[in-house]
């Protein structure tokens, strides 16, 4: 059997009658009985330092202190002198009912044995509060630092919260110890991981598990692969805010399949991932996840590996110092009517190995980016080069939007490595990219279309820079290309005169087509197959060879220079091959000709 505590706790005052109203009562001896009336007194007792008392006496605020009951025994009636006797129950076993019928929910992981001493190994206490909680329940970790040897499971609809989470480990940083921090002796997959129905034997689905202001350290850690919080099969609605996970050897997070189910569903708020063995953010198949304030530093693959995510979000995450890319959107997104893409918002890149930010996802659902700030991406190992992009999509058949882009290069903070990234923004065989504006400076080029799109789209509002920073060279006055119909309102103002493809006026004016200063005109180009150009007459006769004439062109002939006895000019036309241009007469004169198409 074991002995648990009593006192302490909110509902642990002594009351006491006083000119009609109830108060505290210090200084008041309190006994315990099995029954409410009669019964046996309780005296087998021990206090917070485990010396045998009978009795408990209330302190000057009429608080119970802390004190332990009788072996195995779980509640008691209460007598302060008075002539009823009030019942009071145990804080540490998890199941106990009260005389109201309601369940202790806040565990103590020391009152189950757990040390944070930073020595101790509390994998079993640990464990025992957490099995002890009932749904809804909270866990408590107060400060310290709790060794465990193998994986904590939390049981669905239980919270295991800490008093603080340390974001970074940094020497000189204040650093109050914390978190959990598994020995070198750790075996299985996951620090802590939570477990669908069927492997985890429950009667309910998996499903809002919390984890909040806990912070695990897997600096001692030996064995690879070893995650820091692991999930696979149907586990969902799972929330972690103000989680940090340092130097596991695997994953921070890590997702998977099992039994059919991906888990579903989670919200991370202010999760930081640093410097991990493998990915950051492992999500696979993650319907409806939500990330807002994330961040993965330095992790020894992707700082996020999205591998379809649909209808799901990230706001204001971070990647840096990643091992590969930033952020990675692939897998196969499915083209069905339950898929959907994803939005990426107000997130950052960084001195990511990689690019900052890549896309090769596949499937029909689109990736909308928008507000997107990357900067010394494409490290590549120091050198830069490698094709490497702020944002690159490449071989995505997901249609990728993309709002507002930046890129700003340079060298790591201490002067070293080569400039970098290569590219501000790179495509590559792609079936829709569509990005509306941005500041895109990189060592190569700020913006590089690498052949094999089949839609890229170009908006009007993008910079471009080249070269370090402090000197780039600019080159703001790229083209746009614009696909689709066009409308500007008020005057459109096109500064290098080019324009390619069939103009069309449809006003129904008779000067639909005005040029409105004096001396301006129209020029046409005349050469082979031209629509304007110049003959001579021979004999009163002339053949023009152009293929483009058709049965409906219009041919207008104007005698240039007059030579011999003008006659009357007239046409004859060979579609798709010449015309010909006739005078009644023999005269030698030269003629201009220009070709008209009906409009349609």
């Amino acid at each position: 059997m074991a002995r648990y505590e009593f006192g302490a706790g909110i509902a642990d005052y002594v009351v006491q009658p006083s000119d009609g109203l109830w108060g505290v009562a210090p200084g008041a001896v309190v006994t315990f009985y099995s029954a409410s009336t009669g019964g046996t007194q309780y005296t087998d007792l021990l206090d917070a330092g485990s010396n045998p008392i009978t009795q408990v006496v209330a302190d000057a605020q009429g608080f119970l202190p802390r004190f332990q009951g009788p072996d195995g025994v779980v509640g008691m009636w209460a007598s302060a002198g008075g002539a009823s006797r009030a019942w009071i129950e145990a804080h540490n076993t998890g199941t106990m009912e009260v005389a109201a019928g309601s369940v202790r929910d806040w565990l103590n992981v020391l009152d189950f044995g757990a040390v944070g001493d930073n020595v101790t190994d509390s994998t079993a206490a640990i464990q025992a509060a957490l099995a002890a909680a009932p749904m809804g329940g909270i866990v408590y970790l107060p400060a310290g630092a709790y060794r465990t040897s193998a994986p904590l499971t939390i049981p669905p609809a239980v919270t295991l919260m800490g008093t603080h989470t340390n974001l970074m480990a940094v020497v000189g940083l204040v650093d109050p110890p914390c978190y959990i921090k598994p020995l070198a002796s750790f075996t299985g997959t996951s620090v802590i991981e939570f477990l669908d129905q069927a492997e985890g034997g429950y009667s309910t689905i998996s499903a809002e598990h919390r984890i909040l202001n806990v912070m695990i350290d897997g600096s001692d850690l030996t064995d690879p692969g070893i995650d820091g919080i692991g999930a696979k099969g149907n586990i969902q609605n799972v929330g972690l805010r103000d989680v940090t996970i340092r130097r596991v050897t695997g994953a921070g997070i890590n997702t998977q399949f099992n039994a059919g189910f991906f888990p579903y569903s989670w919200r991370l708020h202010r999760v930081m991932v640093d410097n991990t063995g493998w990915h950051g953010f492992a999500i696979q198949v993650m319907t409806d996840i939500t990330m807002v304030d994330c961040q993965a530093i330095g992790c020894g693959a992707n700082g996020f590996e999205i591998n379809n995510a649909a209808n799901s979000q990230m706001i204001g995450c971070r990647a840096e110092w990643n091992v590969n890319n930033g952020i990675h959107i692939t897998g196969d997104w499915a083209t069905g009517t339950g898929s959907g893409g994803m939005l990426l918002g107000d997130c950052s890149t960084d001195r990511n190995g990689y690019n900052g930010v890549l896309v090769d996802a596949t499937g029909n659902p689109p990736i909308q980016i928008d507000n997107l700030h990357t900067r010394r991406d494409g490290r590549n190992g120091g050198a830069g080069g490698g094709g490497y992009a702020g944002l690159k999509v490449d071989s995505a058949t997901v249609p990728v939007l993309v709002g507002m882009v930046t890129c700003y290069p340079g060298v790591d903070d201490d002067g070293t490595q080569t400039n970098s990234p290569q590219y501000g923004a790179r495509f590559e065989d792609s079936a829709y990219v569509a990005v509306a504006s941005g500041f895109l400076h990189a060592a190569t080029a700020g913006w590089s279309d690498g052949g094999g799109n089949t839609v890229l789209r170009r908006g009007l509002n993008i910079a471009e820079r080249t070269g370090p920073t402090n000197a780039p060279v600019n080159a703001f006055a790229a083209p746009s290309g614009v696909g689709g119909n066009f409308t500007v309102g008020g005057y459109l103002a096109a500064a290098s005169g080019q324009s390619d493809g069939t103009w069309n006026l449809w006003a129904a004016a008779a000067n639909a087509l005005n040029i409105g200063s004096a001396g301006g005109g129209i020029a046409i180009k005349e050469g082979t197959n031209a629509r304007m150009g110049v003959a001579t007459l021979a004999a009163g006769t002339v053949t023009v060879a152009n293929t483009s004439i058709t049965a409906n062109t219009r041919i207008v002939p104007i005698r240039q220079t007059l030579t011999g006895t003008p006659g009357h000019l007239s046409i004859t036309k060979n579609p798709g091959v010449n015309f010909v241009i006739d005078s009644s007469t023999t005269e030698t004169s030269t003629v201009l000709w220009i070709l008209f198409e009906p409009a349609a």
